[in-house]
């Protein structure tokens, strides 16, 4: 597509001297985690609006849009703009994408000065290409813009690598709130609530050797809700089973297997002791949505795998439908702070939200999730693959289950699922679990093609959540 005539006007009125590119590098860099130095090159533009209008803030594609500084230095406490009315901006000028050049849209336009440390700068063209324009030609396009330091550096440490650190930085973040609430958070282990009774059941059942399916119904029978929701899960159109499942026990036979529906109990059982917070980024996908499907390509991928090194497919789905568990127990524990991760969230759609919240509270919802999974002695499994899953460099014991939540979930983004930048997956990631980009591409489209099927399913997770908190 060819550049756009309002960004041209813009590019021909002031004389800039360019030159286009479609670089790969530039593109594989632009999605590498963490981001890629080479990132403080790249010009992003960022709207926010508040009761006296919009603004478009230009930041470079390696920092944090601070909110809380803007706020400081304007006197304005900003939003982002939600994705409506970003579309109906596009079409107002007849682009694909927004190019960081404060001319085209004519709103008031804020620089952060890091930007302009560059000797050259990457800027996407609002069509398929990207504009490489010389750090003085852009400069004259700033005169009428306000300059100043609007962006934080990124924490880019992803290396999460114990049970220890995630204590440590857990009970730093508490640190920084209210003295009040640190007593009464500590005394009441992070005001978290116990391993429900049937998640201990199920827990001992796991580590029991002669546990058989009929055990299994049995602990999974004596709670009501989540027997039905068993039998609902083998009955989903998207496993296509003839036949009527009446029981937990034919569900587990005819259908799902032993292994995943033990894995899916407790998955279940701790699903329901978390509210899900109202609130949320603008364009998050709906918590149990985001769980299932993401649950349900794990599962699919790990039967991709050579038999000799397969992870577990139980342990794999139930990995996929916790591994945003820190979502819940982050909305539980800091309510103020969460509300303020989520507008730095809407604010900086172009990282990684794990390192707004380094940023924001010294700790991520990944190590929060994982003390927590931890207290409640959840297999280590599911701990690691939480606690690692934005860490493509992790090689420890169970990275297998951390780079299978990695793949899946940026995946799932490429194809418009799920909220979070485009992340680039090395083909060298693929390559340990025995998977290829195309393979993962191709079982990815086929469960998104399976959402309606699924959504029966995320309902009754909704259903159910809102029935355990009355």
């Amino acid at each position: 597509m060819p550049i756009p005539a309002t960004v041209l006007k813009v590019l021909d009125d002031w004389h800039i001297d360019y030159s286009l590119t479609d670089d790969e590098e530039l593109f594989h860099l632009m999605q590498s985690n963490p981001p890629a130095s080479y990132s403080a090159r790249v010009a992003n533009v960022i709207f926010l609006k508040d009761d006296l209008g919009k603004v478009q803030v230009v930041i470079p594609g390696n920092r944090i849009l601070d909110l809380n500084q803007l706020s400081h230095q304007l006197g304005r406490h900003f939003t982002a703009v939600s994705a409506d009315e970003l579309e109906r901006l596009r079409g107002q000028y007849g682009l694909d994408e927004f190019p960081a050049l404060p001319q085209v849209t004519q709103l008031e336009s804020l620089v952060d000065d890091n930007l302009l440390d560059q000797d050259e700068l990457f800027i996407v063209s609002g069509g398929h290409e990207w504009l490489k324009i010389p750090m003085e030609q852009f400069r004259s396009l700033t005169t009428s813009s306000r300059i100043g330091n609007f962006t934080a550096p990124l924490l880019t440490d992803i290396h999460l690598n114990s049970e220890q650190q995630d204590l440590d930085d857990v009970h730093a973040a508490i640190r920084q709130f209210t003295p009040l609430r640190i007593r009464q958070r500590l005394s009441e282990t992070l005001d978290l609530p116990p391993l429900p009774e049937t998640a201990r059941r199920i827990i001992e059942l796991r580590v029991d050797p002669n546990a058989d399916t009929m055990s299994l119904a049995e602990v999974v029978e004596l709670d009501p809700g989540m027997s039905a929701q068993v039998v609902s899960w083998a009955r989903s159109p998207y496993y296509g089973v003839r036949g009527e499942i009446k029981t937990v026990e034919e569900a587990v036979l005819r259908v799902l297997g032993f292994d995943l529906v033990i894995n899916l109990a407790l998955g279940l059982s701790l699903g329901r002791t978390l509210s899900v917070p109202k609130e949320g980024p603008h364009g998050y996908s709906p918590f149990w949505q985001q769980a299932v499907v993401t649950a349900t390509l794990c599962s699919e991928l790990v039967q991709l795998i050579p038999s000799r090194h397969r992870p577990s497919q139980g342990l794999a789905y139930l990995c996929g439908l916790l591994h945003n568990f820190g979502f819940l127990v982050l909305g539980h524990v800091f309510p103020p702070q969460f509300s303020l991760v989520n507008r730095h969230v809407e604010a900086n759609p172009h990282i990684n939200r794990f390192y707004i919240e380094r940023h924001l509270l010294g700790m991520t919802r990944e190590q929060i999730s994982a003390c927590l999974l931890q207290q409640w002695r959840m297999p280590e499994e599911l701990v690691v693959a939480t606690r690692q899953q934005h860490n493509p460099d992790y090689d420890g014991p169970h990275a297998e289950y951390a780079r299978l939540l990695y793949i899946a979930t940026r995946s799932l983004r490429r194809h418009g699922f799920g909220d979070g930048p485009f992340e680039h997956i090395d083909d060298y990631l693929l390559d340990t679990m025995d998977l290829s980009a195309q393979t993962v591409d191709e079982v990815t489209a086929r469960v998104l093609s399976h959402v309606e099927d699924l959504s029966e399913l995320v309902q009754m997770l909704n259903s159910r959540t809102l029935e355990a908190k009355k």
